[in-house]
């Protein structure tokens, strides 16, 4: 969009009100006043432009065309008329009462509870802390990946952390036990072995 005089000029005016209204020492209220008349000022006038080119640009209302060849007084046929043939009112529609409910389906047996996948977690009867070796619960976690993707993604992470408390034979800190078993417990039996 490119800025036109009209725009400055009006642009200009509306800064001078507010200059002049400054340099005056005028309260800021007047001030504030006084630039919205302006604004109002330039407002009417830019509608009064707006008008004056909308209507210069509307096609000039026709004249009435001069009149041409007289052409022979066109003679009237008569036609046939036709009656009305009344249009017989449709039935209302009948609403078919609802069905029936359905009749209740039969018991269904119950599902056998699926039985367990084979048990991999176990936990030693003592319940002492113990130390774990990494590389063991890197390899039972790689060699056992189950078909959840963000169990094994959680576990790849927390192995990936772990190894900066692991000492240079990858065994943990007796610390990590529970740690341990709450992330790995259905591997720890493979693991223990």
């Amino acid at each position: 969009m490119v800025l036109g005089p009209r725009f400055l000029i009006q642009a200009g005016f509306i800064i001078a009100v507010a200059v002049v209204a400054g340099v005056e020492h005028l309260g800021t209220w007047s001030i504030i006043g006084l630039v919205a008349g302006a604004w109002i000022v330039v407002a009417i006038v830019e509608i009064g432009l707006w008008v004056r080119h909308a209507t210069a640009q509307r096609p000039p209302a026709q004249t009435p065309a001069e009149p041409g060849p007289k052409l022979p007084p066109v003679v009237a046929r008569r036609e046939p008329r036709l009656e009305p043939v009344p249009v017989p009112t449709p039935e209302p529609p009948r609403i078919a009462a609802a069905p029936p409910p359905p009749a209740p389906e039969p018991a269904a047996e119950p599902e056998p509870e699926p039985e367990p996948e084979s048990a991999i977690a176990y936990l030693p009867v003592n319940e002492e802390p113990r130390e774990w070796n990494l590389w063991e619960l890197e390899r039972a976690s790689r060699d056992h990946a189950s078909d959840d993707v963000a169990r094994n993604e959680e576990r790849a992470y927390l192995l990936m952390y772990l190894r900066e408390f692991a000492g240079p034979d990858g065994v943990l800190p007796a610390d990590f036990d529970g740690l341990v078993r709450d992330a790995f417990g259905d591997l720890l039996r493979v693991v223990a072995t």
